[in-house]
C-alpha cells in the first residue's frame, strides 16, 4: 500500500514508499482511509521540531472506514464510519492512564510520530479507541479534522472558563482559531479574532463562522478592545504558536483573565512571566485531547453545531503530499487534507 513515510532528518527524509498493508491484532481495527488532515505538529516533525520514531507513517487527523475487525472486537463492523484517539499504546497503569488521560501517559506512542499513522491507504487501531461517526453526518470526509476540534474542545470548554458575555480574543485564524472561535461563541461568548494581513480571507472566513469583530494589527486589535473594555479581554486564546501572538494575548487581557494556549510553538519562546504576576492572570492549555473531548466534539457535529467543511480548502492526493505541505505551510487555505 501506499503511505507516506517519515525516515529521516528534514523534508529530504520523506517520501510516498510502497509498504506492506497491515494486519489487524485481537483487539483491533483495520481501517481504510478515507482522509487525512495536515496539521501543525506534521510539519514540526518534517522539520524534527517535534519527537518521532523513525520509520514512521506520519498522520494523526483522520477518517476511515473499518476494512477488517480482530476477533475480539465485537461493537464494530466492517463499513463503519470511524474517527480515534490517536494515543494508540499507553502503559495503561500510571495515574495518567488509570484516570483516562492517555496523553499525558509518559509511556504514550501517538499514531503519526511514534506508530503508524493515517497518511496511507490502511491503518490499524485499537478497536477501544475507535468512535463511530454519527449517521446524522452528511460528508463524512469533513471529519478528517475531527481531530483537532476534539483538540479544540479540550482547550476552550474542558480546560478554559468561557461564559456567557466573555469578550474573548482568539489570536490566530488558522484552522485550530476558527475552531476556537466557533466554539467560544457556542459557549456565548463576544469573539475578536485577530492575525496579520496576510490572513484577510481567514478572517473574513472567521467572521462567517461566528466572530463578532476581526483585526489585522495590533493597533486594530488595540482600538477594538478600548471600545469594547478599556480593562481588556477576559480570555486570550493564543492559537498561532507565534511568540508575537503570545505576546498580544497578555496585552489584551484584563487583569484576572485567562490566558489559555491552543497552538503549538514548536521551539522555545521569549515571554514575560511578571506581566501574568502583575495581572494576576491564569495560565491553561491543553495537550491535545482525551475521550470526553471527542465525545463532545462528535455530539457538536452530529448537532450541526459546528462547522467544518468550511474549513477544508483542499483536498490532495497522497502522492502529491508536498504540495499540499506547501499550501497548508504558505497560508494559501485553512486546512489541507491527504487523500489516499
Amino acid at each position: 500500500m501506499k503511505a507516506l513515510v517519515k525516515f529521516g532528518p528534514g523534508v529530504e527524509g520523506m517520501a510516498v514508499r510502497d509498504i506492506p498493508e497491515p494486519i489487524p491484532a485481537e483487539n483491533e481495527l483495520k481501517v481504510k482511509i478515507l482522509a487525512g488532515g495536515i496539521c501543525g505538529t506534521d510539519v514540526h516533525i518534517m522539520k524534527d521540531e517535534y519527537s518521532y520514531n523513525a520509520p514512521v507513517v506520519m498522520g494523526h487527523e483522520y477518517v476511515g472506514i473499518v476494512d477488517e475487525v480482530g476477533s475480539d472486537v465485537k461493537d464494530f463492523k466492517k463499513g463503519d464510519y470511524i474517527v480515534s484517539l490517536t494515543a494508540a499504546k499507553t502503559c495503561g497503569h500510571c495515574r495518567y492512564c488509570s484516570s483516562g488521560m492517555l496523553m499525558l501517559c509518559s509511556e504514550r506512542l501517538s499514531i503519526g510520530s511514534g506508530m503508524n499513522g493515517a497518511f496511507a491507504e490502511y491503518m490499524t487501531i485499537p478497536a477501544n479507541l475507535a468512535f463511530k461517526v454519527p449517521k446524522e453526518v452528511k460528508n463524512k470526509e469533513d471529519l478528517a479534522i475531527c481531530e483537532p476540534l476534539a483538540c479544540v474542545v479540550r482547550g476552550v470548554i474542558e480546560r478554559s472558563t468561557v461564559k456567557a458575555g466573555d469578550i474573548v480574543l482568539v489570536s490566530g485564524p488558522g484552522a485550530i482559531g476558527l475552531l476556537t472561535v466557533q466554539l467560544a461563541k457556542i459557549q456565548g461568548a463576544y469573539v475578536i479574532a485577530s492575525g496579520t494581513p496576510l490572513d484577510k480571507s481567514r478572517l473574513e472566513l472567521a467572521l462567517e463562522l461566528g466572530a463578532d469583530r476581526i483585526a489585522t494589527s495590533p493597533e486594530e486589535l488595540k482600538g477594538i478592545i478600548e471600545e469594547l473594555d478599556p480593562d481588556g479581554v477576559d480570555v486570550a486564546f493564543e492559537c498561532a504558536g507565534a511568540a508575537a501572538s503570545a505576546k498580544q494575548c497578555v496585552l489584551s487581557l484584563r487583569k484576572q483573565g485567562i490566558y489559555s494556549q491552543v497552538g503549538l510553538f514548536g521551539k522555545e519562546i521569549s515571554i514575560n512571566m511578571d506581566e501574568f504576576l502583575f495581572k494576576e492572570l491564569q495560565i491553561t492549555n491543553n495537550f491535545a485531547s482525551e475521550r470526553t473531548s471527542w465525545e463532545t466534539a462528535l455530539r457538536l457535529v452530529k448537532n450541526g453545531q459546528v462547522d467544518l467543511g468550511s474549513i477544508i480548502s483542499a483536498r490532495v492526493p497522497l502522492e502529491n503530499w508536498q504540495e499540499g505541505f506547501d499550501i497548508f505551510m504558505s497560508k494559501k487555505g485553512y486546512k489541507v487534507v491527504l487523500v489516499p
